[in-house]
C-alpha cells in the first residue's frame, strides 16, 4: 500500500471518527406524545385549571406552564380528543417537556357541595394499586392519600379526588 493511500485512508478514518462524535453528542429530537393505548400515564403537575389560553396553562396555587403548539388534549374516559379550552375550572393532570405542557387529561369536574369539602369523581376500571398510586385501565395514575384502600383488586371503582391536596381521599365501589 503506497504512503498516499495509507494518509488517505487514516484520514478518512479520522475523518468519520470526528463525524461520530460530533453526532453522538448533539442532542435528539425527543417525541413527548403521550401513546393513548392504556399505558400509564404519570402526571408532572395536576389540579384545577384556573385560566388557559393557547399559549398558558396556570393551575391552582399559580402553578403556571407555557403550552406546546403539539399540545395532546384528551378525555380519560373514552381518550377521544377534547378542546384544551373547555378544561377552565376543571381537574386536570398535565405531562411536560421541559416545562412545557405536551399533554393534558381532563379528570373531572370540581363539585362543590354546600357544607362539604370541594370533590372531584373520576370513574374508572381499577387496574392495580402500586404502593401510594392507583393505575386504571384508560393509563390514568391517580395517588392514594395514605389511609385510603381500595376495595376490590380490580374492577370499577370511583375515586373521590380533594383537588386541593391531589389525591385521592376515597375509593368506593360506584
Amino acid at each position: 500500500m503506497s504512503r498516499t493511500t495509507e494518509a488517505r485512508r487514516k484520514g478518512l478514518a479520522a475523518l468519520g471518527l470526528a463525524v461520530a462524535l460530533v453526532l453522538t453528542g448533539c442532542p435528539r429530537a425527543v417525541d413527548h406524545r403521550v401513546v393513548l393505548d392504556g399505558r400509564p400515564r404519570l402526571p408532572d403537575a395536576e389540579g384545577v385549571v384556573e385560566s388557559i389560553s393557547f399559549t398558558r396553562i396556570t393551575l391552582d396555587g399559580g402553578r403556571s406552564y407555557p403550552v406546546s403548539k403539539k399540545l395532546q388534549s384528551f378525555s380519560t374516559y373514552d381518550l377521544g380528543a377534547v378542546p384544551m379550552l373547555q378544561r377552565q375550572g376543571q381537574y386536570v393532570q398535565i405531562g411536560l417537556d421541559g416545562r412545557t405542557v405536551a399533554w393534558m387529561a381532563g379528570i373531572g369536574v370540581v363539585v362543590r357541595a354546600p357544607g362539604q369539602a370541594p370533590v372531584v369523581f373520576y370513574n374508572g376500571h381499577l387496574l392495580r394499586v402500586e404502593g401510594r398510586r392507583a393505575v386504571f385501565r384508560d393509563g390514568t395514575v391517580l395517588r392514594l392519600a395514605d389511609s385510603v384502600t381500595s376495595p376490590v383488586t380490580e374492577g370499577l371503582v370511583r375515586a373521590e379526588i380533594d383537588p386541593a391536596r391531589h389525591e385521592v381521599r376515597a375509593l368506593v365501589l360506584p
